[in-house]
């Protein structure tokens, strides 16, 4: 059977990127074809425009040629440039047109239900689009109720496991992660990591931590901006401005990798989930491939998607509460890596977060990989609390000259001639799926090598730690 994947794509930012990649692993292990359409120039097979009415037709075109087509379903993949609700009536007529000449399944990750709630025409035509589809899933009960209230398909939406398809990149003990992310041994650690936007609510969790009156409690809050929108910038830079105030609050605004992703949760205690609102967590998922402990806010979807053991809160007072009782429960000694020990093993047994390192193939380049376990050796000493009594060339370390580089900066696509800023971006667009990864890669180097040269000259952890001031590139 050949299947056409419709859906945002690697090198794009995007978390339903990251999810249709690992489910279109899981087809082609089992046998399917699969090709995959994105929106925007990607590693995908094909390319088209979608977003509005206009891309609709093509779409049906180009489906037709195939035997079932898999929309990951999310407001911006098909809606993103409607200006008004006659063309997401238009959208939804085409995905009702489509629905009825080809077997779709659509695997809805997030719908907005203020437009299909204020107006009855748009309701009726999400209804005969979702009626005709072969298959239509979501990832929680929650989701699967509220969307039932409105288009009335009842037991015909699926629910499926949002991780069914998870695999880790990389298995490191809690230790190890730490080391190799270049965090403190013994502190209590707190992660909040996802994508920068308001409805996250990783503000709250500054807030909560701030209350702890300087505890021995780290807060980490990992992510970027997804999209260049004024909304998201605005609270970036507010929850940039909140974690400067708070002093055991540190945000690192970058993208990271799936390597680094993965590292941050087995490095935490526990992974802070304080969103406002979500329809299903990735980052639920992923924290459960390590058994990490998640304090997530009380929402009817996480109660859903949430393993066993997840302390659950209202408000920041209650979250203030949770963080405090986790970290009186914390206070465990330092033990100490037994990676080349363990280097062969694929699946680490069941909890176990103890000194041992495993690696875990997955389908791309292992470099991340190793990278990390040269970071990891370079700070064995430190690791182990054995001065290594650094090597000084007069008043100037050898760390310095890579500190001065800086990090790499990509200027804004902006113009004062007019009509030269649209064409700028235009060009951004179209070549920042072969430009990101490799500004990537260099970031990931330089600090990587920056760490390294620093930790074999003796330097601190802290004079080595560049601040980032890294511009979310354009999606």
């Amino acid at each position: 059977m050949r299947t056409l994947l419709v859906t945002p794509f690697p090198p794009y930012r995007d978390g339903i990127a990251t999810y249709a990649t690992q489910e279109l692993r899981r087809l082609r292990a089992d046998g399917a074809e699969v090709d995959v359409l994105s929106p925007v120039p990607s590693a995908a097979r094909w390319h088209l425009p979608l977003g509005g009415p206009s891309a609709m037709v093509p779409l049906a075109r180009r489906a037709a040629a195939y035997d079932r087509t898999l929309i990951q379903f999310g407001p911006e993949l098909l809606f993103g440039r409607c200006r008004s609700a006659a063309e997401r009536v238009a959208v939804w007529s085409g995905l009702a047109v489509l629905a009825a000449r080809n077997p779709v399944e659509l695997r809805i990750h997030e719908i907005e239900y203020g437009p299909l709630e204020q107006h009855p025409i748009e309701r009726r035509l999400a209804r005969l689009a979702l009626g005709r589809a072969r298959r239509v899933t979501v990832h929680t009960e929650a989701e699967r109720a509220a969307l039932d209230r409105l288009v009335g398909l009842g037991q015909r939406i699926d629910v499926i496991e949002h991780g069914r398809d998870f695999r880790p990149a990389v298995v490191r003990s809690r230790d190890v992660a730490r080391a190799e992310l270049g965090l403190s041994a013994d502190h209590c650690l707190f992660v909040a990591i996802g994508f920068l936007q308001h409805h996250k609510g990783f503000d709250r969790a500054v807030d909560a931590v701030d209350r702890l009156n300087g505890l021995d409690v780290e807060l980490h809050v990992v992510g970027s901006a997804r999209v260049d929108h004024p909304d998201i910038t605005g609270y970036v830079d507010r929850l940039r401005a909140r974690c400067a105030e708070v002093a055991s609050a540190t945000l690192h605004d970058r993208f990271v990798s799936d390597v680094e992703f993965d590292l941050w949760l087995q490095a935490a205690d526990a992974v802070v989930l304080p969103y406002r609102e979500i329809w299903s967590s990735g980052v639920v998922e992923r924290a459960r491939l390590f058994e990490t402990q998640i304090v997530a806010s009380d929402l009817p979807q996480l109660r859903d998607q949430a393993p066993a053991g997840t302390i659950f809160f209202s408000d920041v007072d209650e979250l203030t509460v949770a963080l405090e009782k986790l970290r009186s429960a914390t206070g465990r000694p330092i033990e100490l890596a037994a990676e080349d020990a363990t280097e062969d093993a694929t699946d680490p047994p069941a909890g176990d977060r103890g000194g041992g390192s495993w690696i875990v193939e997955a389908d791309h380049p292992d470099r991340a990989s190793i990278q990390s376990q040269i970071a990891a050796r370079a700070r064995s000493t430190e690791i182990a609390g054995v001065a290594t009594g650094g090597h000084r060339l007069g008043d100037r370390r050898p760390v310095d000259a890579l500190l001065a580089l800086g990090h790499l900066h990509r200027p804004e696509p902006n113009s004062a001639r007019p009509g030269v800023a649209p064409v700028k971006r235009l060009i951004e667009r179209l070549i920042a799926w072969r430009i990101d990864p490799l500004a990537m890669r260099l970031e990931e180097l330089q600090r990587a090598t920056i760490q390294a040269v620093a930790q074999l000259d003796g330097t601190g952890r802290e004079d080595a730690t560049p601040t980032h001031n890294e511009r979310t590139p354009s999606s």
